[in-house]
Formats: C-alpha cells, structure tokens, sequence
C-alpha cells in the first residue's frame, strides 16, 4: 500500500513544516488587506540589482546570476525525517552587439558554479551548462553551440508558481535515497518537455515571429558537449543517439479576456550502434494553458502538458522497439498582485525492459509564491511525491517509497 502522508508528528521536520504552513496562512490573509500590506512591503521590494555591465571589442558585456536556495522538512519511506538546506549558483556571461544592417550577434553562457545532490540542472551538472552563440536577422535566428534545442526552448506545459521547486523538470527535490546520498527522483524525472538533446552541441533555426506562432528546428550530429557541433563525436558506447532532429512549436492567441497557448515538440534519432531490442528514438510531447484575465487584474491561469517516447524514462541512450514512456501534467495558478497561489499534479510510468524494472512516479504540490520585485520571489509549499517498480525494491526493501516535504525556496536572477 502506498505511503501518502503519516502526519506531522512532533519532530524537528514536523515544526519546520508547521512554521513554514502556518507561514503562508498568515502571508495569504496579508493580501486581502492592501493598504496594511503595501505599506509593510514598500521599503522591502523597493530595490534592484542589476548584471555587471562591461564593453569589450566593441561588444556590450553582461554578467548576471541564478541563485536558488530552500530550506525545508522532509518525511519519507523508513521512517525518514530530516530538515535540511538545498542551493545552486549559476554565473551567466554574455557578449552582444548590433551590427551595421541591424542584426544582432551575440555569445551566451552559463556556469554551473555550485551545486549539492538536491539542487542543480537538468544538464547532467555539467560546470559549463550552455555556451552558444546567436545571430538575430530579420529572417530568423540562429543558433550554435551548447543550447537547448528546440522542442525544449519553446516548450509550454501549463502554468508553475516556481519553476525550480515544481514537479515537473525538477531542478530542486527534497528526497534522498540513504544508500547513496543522492535525490530519489534521479531514477525518473518527470520531464513533459521534449528534451533529448540537452545542452549537446547544435545548431538551431528560429522562423521570424508570424502570426501568433513560433517554429524553430534544431540539428545535433552528436550526443556530445565540445562547444560546437561536430566538434566531439561522443563516447562510442551502444545505443548512443545521433543526427537528433528536433522541431519545436508554441502559440499565443487572444480571445477577449483569455490568452490561450499551445506547443508541440518531437524529435527523432538515429541509432548509431543498435543491439538487439533496441530502436530509433522517437519522442513527442504537446501542451496548452488558458490564461484569463480577472476583475481586479487578477489573473487565472489552467494548463497541463503530454510526452510519450520509447526511450526508457526519457534517456535517449536507451530507446526500445517495444514499450513507451509516459508523462502528462495538469496544474493551475491564480495571481493578484505580487501573489501567485498554484497546484499542481504530474503523473508518470515507464514500462519494464530486461534488466529494467517498470517505474511510476506521481506527485501532488501546492505552493504560494510572492514575488518581491524582478530579481527575488519567494514561495512556501507542500510536495508529495510516490514512486512503484515492478521489480526490486528501493533502499527500505519494499517495492514501493513515498515523501512529503513543506519548504521555503528563494530564486534570486540578475
């Protein structure tokens, strides 16, 4: 039977969560009450901090930064209770300038500066997580280096409070295995964002912006980093993608008081050294939110997102002839002011191989975010996450673990 909730109790995790809980409760009723609370918050939000500003050859240079840091209490499977504290710095230099016929070149970059086991990215923790250079023309934009692709750049899969700390494409978790230190969702990330080729060295296309719709496809010959394309072959180990082929698709539209937004993301790859039960990668994931505008200038937002591929759990270096691996999501958020009040559930299952046991993974989070002004937000919440094999088990010998956390996250951008 699966775990869900065994109660606050009365341990160090279970004050934390009754803190953080009843936190929210009292920030949430501040908001019905504007004169007070605007006159509380003035002073706090009244502030900004900008990138590092530079020239350099004739380039305009930035240099800005993505902290994320949370503190939190956590229960789970074995009867695990442990408060902690999870973080990441990511450091993001640019160079732009404007050339003579009005386009706009540029060379972006991120650096994975500190991370711990809860906390990092969705690049496999690479230090240098994305490092690329741009072409802005009025026939498009392109792209070349390490950047995401495509279907993963324009993907929408409905609304998140705070993207960081969501479910979905979790880049912060507050569950451990004991056996190995590391997060438990790294047997299976929920990801309904088409994401095969990361950040592996590409080249990307992006159509001008035409009627509500933008459309960009990208080209990666390998599945490896090297900067640029062609540039590093890979490890040649067995069925490792290459020639990855994405297409990627978003859409904005105004009806009256509602904007409504669809995407749609695939990709396809070869496999370039096929042992027996395994295939081509294939992949696809769709998506669609309904924003609606409110009296008051609040703002209701719906949205859920879809993926299917035969790669088992989405890792592309092991796409099977037979079996899928699914996610869907449905989520919503309600902003009125600097308040953001979101819930949101994601549901997934990977189906078992020879040696690979089949895998589901659900959760539920409820979440209230605040955002202080451009460079600070902060956000209470509750996440709940289970996961099922259908065969092994996982550290506590049983066949099934579940957690629930309450945390307290900060994301802080320049």
């Amino acid at each position: 039977m699966g775990l869900w909730y065994k109660g606050l109790g009365s341990g160090g995790a279970a004050a934390m969560i009754r803190a953080i809980l009843g936190a929210a409760c009292a920030a949430w009723a501040l908001a019905g009450q504007p004169a007070s609370a605007d006159d509380l918050t003035a002073n706090l939000t009244d502030w900004n901090v900008s990138p590092v500003n530079f020239t350099l050859a004739g380039f305009i240079g930035a240099i800005g930064a993505d902290a994320s840091g949370a503190l939190y209490g956590a229960h789970q499977s074995g009867g695990i209770d442990r408060d902690g504290a999870t973080g990441s710095l990511l450091i993001e230099p640019s160079l732009e300038t404007v050339l003579d016929n009005a386009w706009e070149l540029g060379f972006r970059s991120t650096i994975l500066a500190y991370h711990d086991h809860l906390s990092g990215d969705n690049y496999g923790n690479d230090f240098f997580e994305k490092a690329y250079g741009f072409l802005q023309t009025a026939y498009g934009r392109i792209e070349i280096g390490q950047q995401d692709g495509a279907a993963y750049k324009l993907v929408l899969n409905g609304p998140t409070v705070d993207d960081p700390v969501a479910i979905n494409d979790a880049n912060v978790t507050f569950f451990k295995d004991p056996t190995t230190g590391r997060a438990l969702n790294g047997i299976f990330n929920l990801r309904s964002g088409v994401f095969d080729s990361a950040n592996d060295a590409k080249i990307s296309y992006y159509i001008p912006h035409f009627f509500d719709i933008q459309i960009g496809i990208s080209y990666t010959p390998n599945a490896a980093k090297g900067g640029l394309p062609w540039i590093d072959q890979g490890h040649a180990v067995a069925d490792r993608p290459d020639n990855i082929l994405e297409a990627g698709a978003n859409y904005a539209g105004y009806f009256g008081q509602a904007i409504i937004r669809a995407y749609g993301g695939i990709a396809i790859a070869h496999n370039a050294a096929v042992t027996p039960g395994q295939d081509d990668l294939r992949d696809v994931g769709l998506g669609a939110e309904v924003d609606y505008s409110l009296d008051g200038g609040a703002k209701l937002s719906v949205g859920g997102g879809w993926r299917r591929s035969n790669a088992y759990t989405f890792n592309p270096d092991q796409p099977f002839t037979n079996g899928q691996t699914r996610d869907w999501r449905l989520d919503a958020t309600y902003t009125t002011g600097p308040w953001i009040l979101g819930v949101e559930h994601d549901d997934g299952a990977a189906d078992g191989h020879v040696g690979l046991p089949s895998l589901k993974e659900n959760g539920d989070e409820a979440s209230l975010g605040y955002v202080v002004n451009s460079n600070l937000q902060l956000t209470l919440g509750w996440e709940r996450l289970h996961f099922e094999r259908g065969s092994g088990a996982f550290y506590d010998g049983e066949p099934e673990v579940a957690g629930d956390a309450a945390f307290l996250h900060a994301g802080f951008h320049v």
